[in-house]
């Protein structure tokens, strides 16, 4: 894609600067100093696109390793805190069942109290 772009901004510019040096009334010294700034001017702002590009692309990887880094570190945090939260639940989890249980048990003989009444 960027190629494509960079060939036709020099076709764009070739051919910009045959029109004008055909169609200009200006001495042909003079053309070819308006010319050399012209592809010089061309050259500098390709140059800046490169570098922009290039840039672009830089910061584009640094920010995907980036993301992925932390995505890792978050996953890892995640299963940590989780694996924690289960360990500590686990005791008062077992405590809940049993009393429970226990309460299961007193009301079971306590109906079986009343109906013996």
């Amino acid at each position: 894609m960027a190629n494509e772009f960079f060939k036709g901004l020099i076709l764009g510019s070739l051919a910009g600067g045959i029109y004008t040096l055909l169609k200009t009334p200006r001495s042909g010294e003079e053309n070819r100093e308006l010319l050399l700034n012209y592809i010089d001017d061309t050259t500098l702002l390709v140059d800046d696109v490169t570098n922009s590009v290039n840039e672009l692309k830089t910061a584009f990887s640094t920010l995907s390793n980036e993301g992925k880094a932390l995505t890792d570190e978050f996953t890892q945090e995640v299963t940590t805190t989780i694996e924690e939260f289960t360990n500590q639940i686990e005791p008062r989890m077992r405590r809940v069942q049993e009393q429970a249980d226990k309460l299961s048990k007193d009301v079971e003989s306590l109906g079986q109290e009343t109906l013996s009444l």
